[in-house]
């Protein structure tokens, strides 16, 4: 049995709770007959653009008035060619053809004017305004504000069911009545969503479900199809549609794996308006000309707000697309698979050293203290594993190096062995793995001798393919 002095607590707070809800009730049903009775249309500003005048997350109430009422300092509503409304004050008002007049409005906090005059007949005017809110509206017509509709309306019918002579039902009788105005404001509200309104272009913030969020110029969409290759191999061509008409397209284009230039490498004003089919050209040219080697490379692009200044408005979001220069040196569309590429950093092919001390001196000097043989290894896809073969020719004799037992006489030098490498293969990103010929356990190394020398190196990538590099080199020990 719960304590009388706790019951009547949570009947406190219950009471309470169900008028702060009745209270946000009545301001929804206000709202909502203020907007079928007298023509207001509520509006939450999603941006500070017309900070310090209107914050964001503001409720603002506006009315619908002929074009020609209107006057150069007004605040007002209209919807641009992107459907996207936008509140901001009248700079001035010109006359157009018929009942239409053109307005040039600009954000009290942006630094010019909007790009575009706005060609009108009608629109919203701004006459009042609360802070915050907008806040509570935008979740009022949330889905949350519906759920909590629905709590007070069982709670409503669960107070249907006691006795009215009974000491509960007369303490439920303002209950009753505060959940039933919550329930019917609520759900009122979360049927009628209030508008939202934002400064499209230079706006520094957007209310967004709750949040503020920096606001961001939007990024363009891909055409179909998204990329084809040009006859001749010298260039692909990129489609995308238009996001805007007061955008343009900037790429970018970098080798797999490395960082975008800061400069773009092509800059594309728009041919149309939303959604025009646009065809960017990527040569070979921008990806390095005759220095660009064969590989996969990445073109990104983004949209740019044009005439920002000094301080470019860019998409947050970017496009992206892999091209590649063939083996043979053809431009295409998507990714090639060319073979690892192997590095010999110590000895250097045709390497002559007058003795096995400088050797080894050598190769410790550069292979981290290991003396022999070392170098790298890399592939777009990883690497599955590193093969060598060490002969050495010393006296008209034959031998291959084996980590277990040095230059054995009776070993062939047909076997492939593993070579060490760092980090551990199999890798699968293109990050150079290091390797080295593996010394004897008792730190014995291949170069301790003199003789003439040949080092094989097999590498195998990750890919599905198993595609395999060979490379070998001579050095001389005196």
């Amino acid at each position: 049995m719960i304590p009388p002095r706790l019951t009547r607590v949570l009947s406190l707070v219950g009471n309470t709770v169900l008028w702060v809800a009745a209270v946000l009730g009545a301001i929804s049903l206000v709202l909502g007959l203020a907007t079928v009775v007298a023509g207001v249309q509520p509006l939450v500003f999603r941006s500070s653009s017309m900070a310090p005048a209107i914050e964001a997350g503001a409720l603002g109430l506006a009315r619908t008035v002929d074009a020609d009422e209107v006057k150069v300092d007004d605040i007002v509503s209209v919807t641009n060619t992107d459907g996207i409304r936008v509140t901001h004050r009248v700079v001035k008002v010109t006359t157009g053809a018929g009942d239409q007049v053109s307005l040039t409005l600009q954000g009290d906090a942006n630094r010019g004017p909007d790009e575009e005059p706005y060609l009108v007949t009608e629109v919203d005017r701004v006459f009042f305004d609360v802070p915050y809110l907008g806040y509570l509206a935008n979740w009022l017509s949330s889905p949350w504000a519906m759920f909590a509709a629905g709590l007070l309306v069982a709670l409503v019918i669960a107070n249907l069911w006691r006795r009215p002579g009974s000491d509960t039902g007369r303490r439920a009788k303002g209950g009753s009545a505060a959940a039933t105005v919550a329930a019917v404001g609520l759900a009122a509200a979360s049927l009628m969503p209030v508008p939202r309104t934002e400064a499209f272009f230079t706006d520094p913030a957007m209310f967004e479900a709750g949040q503020i969020h920096a606001h961001l110029v939007r990024i363009f969409d891909w055409g179909s199809p998204v990329c084809s290759t040009d006859a001749g191999g010298n260039s692909v061509t990129l489609r995308t549609l238009v996001a805007s008409p007061r955008y343009q397209q900037v790429w970018y284009v970098a080798p797999e794996g490395q960082p975008l230039p800061a400069t773009p490498v092509l800059r594309i004003s728009p041919p149309g308006p939303l959604d025009t089919p646009v065809a960017t050209q990527i040569t070979r040219t921008m990806l390095g000309g005759a220095a660009a080697t064969a590989g996969n490379y990445q073109v990104v692009g983004r949209s740019e707000l044009k005439g920002s200044g000094t301080t470019p408005w860019f998409s947050e979001s970017t496009r992206s697309a892999t091209v590649s220069i063939t083996s043979g040196g053809a431009l295409q569309c998507g990714t090639v698979n060319l073979p690892p590429a192997i590095v010999f950093t110590t000895p250097p092919n045709g390497a002559t050293y007058t003795s096995p001390s400088a050797a080894l001196a050598a190769t410790r000097a550069s292979c981290a203290q290991n003396a022999a043989p070392c170098g790298t290894a890399t592939d777009s896809d990883g690497i599955l594993r590193v093969e060598y073969r060490l002969q050495r020719n010393n006296f008209w004799l034959n031998r291959c190096w084996d980590p277990d037992s040095g230059y054995p006489i009776f070993i062939g030098c047909g076997t492939w062995r593993p070579a060490s490498v760092t980090p551990a293969v199999p890798t699968s990103v293109a990050t150079p793995v290091s390797w080295r010929v593996p010394l004897m356990a008792n730190g014995t190394s291949p170069l301790a001798e003199s003789g003439t020398y040949t080092l094989y190196l097999r590498v195998t990538d990750n890919s599905a393919a198993r595609t395999v590099s060979e490379r070998t080199i001579q050095f001389t020990i005196g």
